[in-house]
């Protein structure tokens, strides 16, 4: 709504002649609202200057000055929002799948559905409101589908679909599947994550369009969080920062579908739920040993279906080849990763998404760099990689590596057993703890740099040597001294290998070269 100096300055500057335009485009409004307010100054100024009789003179005065303000006939409540619209139509989907399913008598009533968008979605609306939203919903006419036809290379569309899958023999969680479907020719391709957030989707887009060559002018998304940053009236979206930097760095335009309007994004609406079925629905088509593996498994699963001929006649791998002579150029893959910065609290660990991961001992206190992906952390201190950890899922979750603290432990040594940090460490240096130094943490803690610079292989067959001989005494100097001993007779090995193979050759080379010498006479001038 404009304010009342606004309202002013469009009357002024119609008395000065400006055009009804150009008044708009000098004080970023629209034309429409110009075109009211003059046409309102034109009618209650007539009516002044006709003195009408039936016209209070003051009113109209007032009429001409007073603040602007909405005609409030027929607006919806203020308090209605997309988010709290698509929370109620997800409560009456509920319902229809439920008497569907013979659970009628599970259905949410309305005040059932008042007091959960009031007390699990913290929403402040009436219930007075909440019935005329339910019945207008619920007595919405069906709409008339209008078909569209696309070109090569023009549109793509992406979504979200859940997948239960037992990967690694850790039991049946959900997986986060990104799915594109090209509009035009029916393709297919789907790509598993832990979580929807925005490394996956930045990384789905890249695998797809590295997948594909080159990229889509248009794509095409639902509201999903990752997208839509946050609702700009009722149909205008702000994207996310995620959105954004694909757009610019792969040079495509992008649009969202309007809320609880699937059919708007129909090609891939249908490709979630068919892939999903047609490639994990078999006996034994649901479990892994690792994410790569069901992702290998999904690829191969879409190709396939790719090959097959569709409804309309065609094989959508054939036209996938004709589509990507009209993509976008193909670029380098995006890195698809959160830049962010903490502060490394006393336990030498940051607090990355409720999860700790440890860093060096000296940096407690300092800043640090983070690189988020969607299965790494990385972090940097002075543009030094400090350290790496595989990202946890879980909540309050805490990854220790053991080698952050060895700064500290050698002033506590007492604190190593019993410490998260042992309790996280490879399995064969706990084992190496438990067997030979239970009682002597700080011989330990030394090995730890032995482990380090040696390798953890090494060390473990220096001390089954160190055992035979000097079972008493295990100190890391014997270890230390027997790795350098064993490397010290590798390189040996390699040296009179390597002088082997360098006579050989030589001898090899002297007889090629008699051999040339023979061919081309000289050899029997120079004996002459």
């Amino acid at each position: 709504m404009i304010k009342l100096n606004q309202k002013q300055r469009i009357i002024l500057q119609h008395l000065d002649g400006m055009s009804n335009r150009s008044i708009a485009n000098e004080l970023h409004i629209s034309k429409d609202t110009v075109n009211k307010y003059v046409a309102e100054y034109e009618q209650k100024k007539q009516e002044l200057l006709a003195h009408n009789p039936e016209a209070d003179t003051k009113e109209l005065i007032h009429a001409i000055v007073e603040k602007p303000k909405y005609n409030a006939d027929n607006r919806e409540p203020s308090k209605v929002t997309p988010e709290m619209i698509e929370a109620i139509e997800e409560c009456i989907k509920i319902n229809e799948w439920r008497r569907a399913n013979g659970l009628s008598k599970q259905q949410m009533k309305k005040i059932d559905i008042h007091e959960y968008l009031v007390e699990k979605k913290a929403f402040d609306i009436s219930y007075s409101t909440i019935k005329r939203l339910i019945k207008s919903i619920e007595d919405r006419h069906k709409e008339a589908f209008i078909r569209q036809e696309y070109n090569y290379g023009e549109i793509c569309e992406f979504d979200w679909g859940t997948v239960k899958l037992d990967i690694g023999n850790l039991g049946y969680a959900a997986y986060q599947m990104a799915v594109f479907s090209p509009a035009k020719v029916g393709y297919r391709y789907a790509r598993l994550f832990k979580a929807q957030d925005t490394p996956s989707f930045q990384q789905a887009h890249a695998e797809f369009f590295s997948h594909c060559k080159g990229n889509y002018k248009t794509m095409v998304y639902d509201n999903m969080r990752v997208a839509v940053k946050k609702f700009v009236g009722l149909h205008e979206k702000e994207p996310t920062k995620a959105l954004t930097e694909l757009s610019m760095y792969y040079g495509f335009n992008f649009r969202f579908t309007n809320i609880a309007k699937g059919n708007e994004k129909g090609h891939v609406e249908r490709s979630v739920e068919y892939v999903r079925r047609k490639v994990f629905s078999e006996p034994g088509h649901d479990k892994f040993d690792t994410l790569a593996e069901a992702n290998q498994f999904l690829l191969a699963g879409c190709m396939k279906l790719n090959h097959k001929v569709s409804s309309n006649g065609t094989i959508p791998m054939a036209a996938f080849k004709e589509e990507q002579t009209h993509l976008l150029p193909n670029l380098p893959k995006f890195e698809s990763c959160i830049y962010s910065e903490y502060r490394v609290d006393k336990y030498s660990t940051i607090l990355v998404n409720q999860n700790h991961y440890s860093v060096p001992d000296k940096l407690v206190g300092k800043m640090v760099r983070v690189k988020m992906f969607t299965d790494k952390i990385f972090v940097y201190h002075d543009e030094n990689l400090v350290a790496k950890h595989e990202r946890s899922f879980k909540v309050h979750d805490w990854r220790i590596d053991i080698y952050h603290y060895l700064r500290t432990l050698h002033k506590k040594p007492g604190a190593l057993q019993g410490s998260t940090a042992l309790l996280q460490a490879d399995t064969q240096i706990k084992n190496i703890y438990k067997e030979y130094y239970t009682r002597d943490a700080k011989s330990f803690l030394q090995i730890l740099e032995i482990i380090y610079e040696k390798g953890i292989h090494a060390v473990t067959e220096a001390l089954k040597e160190l055992e035979k001989l000097s079972p008493m005494d295990m100190s890391a100097d014997k270890v230390k001294v027997i790795c350098e001993s064993r490397q010290e007779k590798e390189n040996l090995k390699d040296n009179a290998f390597t002088d082997y193979l360098t006579e050989k050759s030589r001898n090899t080379l002297f007889k090629y070269d008699q051999l040339a010498a023979l061919q081309s006479g000289k050899l029997k001038k120079e004996a002459v």
